[in-house]
C-alpha cells in the first residue's frame, strides 16, 4: 500500500466516528427542538432550531419550524416571513416529522405563511398565499377548505375595520399587577374587591390573587399551591363576591372546568364542576352571572355548529343544570371561545374565529334582545381587535370598559402587561 493510500485510510478511520457524533448530537438538538415545541414552549425551541438551521441552510423543515417558532412569539413575528418564505420553496405531500433527515416542509408552511403576511397587515399577499394553501387540500376536506376561503374573506374585512377605527383610552394598570414577566387574564369581581391574574414564572404559569383593601390592592400572592395546581390550571371567572374562582385545567389533551372556594384566609382545592358541564370533549372558560345563577362556558360537544360553541346552564336545586346552546346568532362553524356574562346575564363578550372579524379570534359583543335572542354581534373594532388572536377581555360594569393583556415592544413593564381601555 503507498504511502499516501495508508495517509487516506487513517484519515477516514478518524473522520467517520467525529461525523457521526456530530450527526448524532445534531439529531439529539433537533430532538430537544421538537420536545418544546410540541409544548408550545416556542422560545426554548427557537433556540435550538436556529442553531440546527445556522448548520443546515438548505433544510426547508428546518425553516418551517424556525418560522412557526417566530409566529408564536409576541414582538418576533415579523421575522417569521423569511423562514416561512424560504421553506416553501421547498415542499412535500410526503413530509414526515420527528427526523432531520426530513429536508422538505409540509405544506402547511403556505398556511403558516399566509397567516404571517396577515398578521403582519399584508393582506394582499395573505390572500394570494392562503388561495395557494387552498389548491393543496383534498377536495373532500370540506372542514378546512372552507376555514381557508374564511381566511381569504378576513382579510377584506380586516382592511373595512382599520379604515374605521373606535375611539377608547387605554390605560397600563400598572405595578403591582404588571412587572417584567407576561402577566394576563385578568379578573376583577363584580364589586370591585378583588383581582386575579396568571403570570408567566420560569416553569410554570402561576395563578395570582389580590384584595381591594382600605382602597389599596394588597400585594399579589401566588395562590396555585393552595389550588394544588401542576400550572395547568387557567382562570376565567371571579364570583361577585370574590369567593369563586373558576378555573380550566388544560393538558393539551383535554380540557375540564373547576371552582375553587376562598374561606376568608384561603383557597380551597379545585373541585371539577358536574357531568352536566363537563365531559369527555373538551370544556374551558367557565364563567357565571352576578347572580350566581347562570354558567356560561365553550365546548366542542358534538351538536353543536362548530368546533368550540358557547353553552349555557342554570343552578337547578343548588347545582348545575343540562347545558343549552347559545345558538346560531353567537356559534358559528368556527370557534367560539372566552365568553363573559355582565348586566345580570343580558350582555355577552366573547372572542370567535367567525362572524366580521379582522384575523385569528377577535373580540365581540351581544346583547341580549326582548324576543329572548341575542342580538348580531358586534366587533370591539380596531386597535382593540388585531389581525392576530384577540381572545380574552373582562368587561366591568355596564361593559364600557373592560380589561385586557397586550403585547407592546415599548412603553410596557414586561412581556405582556394588563390594561384597562373604556370606550369613549
Amino acid at each position: 500500500m503507498s504511502k499516501r493510500a495508508v495517509c487516506l485510510f487513517f484519515t477516514i478511520v478518524l473522520i467517520i466516528p467525529v461525523c457521526a457524533q456530530e450527526n448524532k448530537d445534531l439529531q439529539d438538538s433537533f430532538l430537544e427542538a421538537e420536545y418544546f415545541l410540541m409544548n408550545e414552549a416556542y422560545s426554548d425551541a427557537l433556540t435550538y432550531y436556529l442553531q440546527l438551521y445556522e448548520k443546515l441552510p438548505d433544510n426547508a423543515n428546518l425553516a418551517y419550524c424556525t418560522g412557526v417558532c417566530y409566529l408564536n412569539i409576541p414582538g418576533k413575528k415579523n421575522l417569521s416571513i423569511e423562514y416561512l418564505l424560504n421553506a416553501t420553496k421547498n415542499m412535500s405531500a410526503k413530509h414526515k416529522e420527528g427526523t432531520l433527515t426530513q429536508v422538505t416542509a409540509p405544506y402547511d408552511a403556505l398556511f403558516e405563511l399566509g397567516k404571517a403576511y396577515h398578521i403582519n397587515y399584508r393582506f394582499d399577499k395573505a390572500k394570494e398565499t392562503f388561495t395557494k394553501y387552498l389548491a393543496t387540500l383534498l377536495p373532500d376536506d370540506l372542514e378546512n377548505i372552507d376555514f381557508v376561503k374564511n381566511e381569504i374573506e378576513v382579510c377584506d374585512m380586516a382592511k373595512d375595520l382599520i379604515a374605521k377605527p373606535v375611539a377608547y383610552t387605554e390605560e397600563n394598570i400598572g405595578e403591582p399587577f404588571n412587572d417584567e414577566k407576561s402577566n394576563f387574564n385578568p379578573l376583577i369581581s363584580a364589586d370591585g374587591k378583588s383581582f386575579a391574574y396568571m403570570v408567566s414564572l420560569k416553569f410554570y404559569d402561576a395563578v395570582m390573587f389580590s384584595r381591594l383593601v382600605n382602597g389599596k390592592w394588597t400585594p399579589p400572592v401566588n395562590i396555585t399551591p393552595e389550588l394544588q395546581s401542576d400550572g395547568d390550571f387557567y382562570i376565567s371567572c371571579l364570583s361577585a363576591d370574590g369567593k369563586l374562582l373558576f378555573l380550566s385545567k388544560d393538558d393539551h389533551i383535554n380540557s375540564d372546568i373547576y371552582v375553587s372556594s376562598y374561606d376568608g384566609n384561603s383557597w380551597s382545592k379545585t373541585v371539577k364542576l358536574n357531568k352536566n358541564i363537563n365531559t369527555k370533549f373538551w370544556e374551558s372558560h367557565g364563567f357565571i352571572s352576578e347572580d350566581g345563577n347562570q354558567l356560561i362556558f365553550a365546548s366542542d360537544r358534538p351538536g353543536g355548529f362548530g368546533g368550540l360553541d358557547l353553552y349555557v346552564s342554570h343552578k337547578v336545586n343548588g347545582d348545575w343544570g343540562p347545558s343549552v346552546n347559545l345558538g346560531p346568532e353567537i356559534n358559528t362553524e368556527f370557534n367560539e371561545d372566552r365568553p363573559f356574562l355582565i348586566n345580570n346575564g343580558k350582555t355577552l363578550f366573547f372572542s370567535s374565529q367567525g362572524h366580521e372579524n379582522m384575523g385569528g379570534y377577535d373580540l365581540f359583543r351581544s346583547d341580549m334582545q326582548s324576543n329572548g335572542l341575542w342580538s348580531k354581534p358586534k366587533n370591539l373594532g380596531y386597535p382593540i381587535n388585531t389581525p392576530d388572536d384577540d381572545i380574552f377581555f373582562m368587561p366591568v360594569g355596564d361593559g364600557k370598559s373592560g380589561y385586557y393583556s397586550k403585547f407592546k415592544e415599548t412603553g410596557g413593564f414586561g412581556k405582556e402587561d394588563i390594561y384597562k381601555i373604556t370606550f369613549k
